[in-house]
């Protein structure tokens, strides 16, 4: 059991990722866990820390390089300064650190999560609508309740297609 509180491990953790250090979030806070002290332990485990990694890291927005001209170039672009490079989002690597190769891979991952977003809005838009059909008669349900009615109806989607 070790001595750290869970913030400062995870501080450590995305430190080295901000340095140039790619890294498995998961393998990280396998790692890691035997430095966290037994509070940190008990209120995080294991996905509570990779989960805490993943948003400090996303958090930090990559910076323009301090210069000694009395006028800071601002960046054109807002970047973050840690990006995913596989789609499950599991290793790090800090976006200065990529070479072109790196950053076009980035830019795939982004547009994939971005189409499996879409896919999601979709299926939450097209449940909506089937949810819809009992609302309008029972405004006060909830979405479980309106499910249960899609199964007693056999789960046939009102006419049409998914909703866009």
């Amino acid at each position: 059991m070790g001595q750290m509180r869970l913030n400062d491990v995870v501080g450590e953790i995305v430190g080295e990722v901000i340095a140039g250090r790619a890294i498995n979030k998961r393998q990280a806070a396998v790692n890691r866990w035997d430095d966290i002290d037994a509070d940190g332990q008990y209120l995080a485990g294991i996905d509570g820390v990779v989960a805490r990694i993943d948003t400090r890291a996303r958090r930090l927005k990559l910076k323009a390089e301090r210069s000694s001209a009395p006028e800071q170039a601002v960046l054109p672009f807002q970047l973050p300064a840690a990006v995913a490079m596989d789609i499950d989002g599991t290793t790090l690597v800090a976006t200065r650190q990529l070479s072109r190769e790196g950053f076009e891979r980035a830019i795939e991952i982004r547009r994939l999560q971005i189409a499996n977003d879409q896919h999601a809005l979709r299926e939450w838009r097209n449940a909506l609508r089937q949810a819809d059909q009992f609302w309008a008669a029972n405004p006060d349900w909830s979405f479980g309740n309106c499910l249960d009615a899609i199964l007693a109806k056999g789960g046939t989607p009102l006419g049409g297609e998914a909703v866009q």
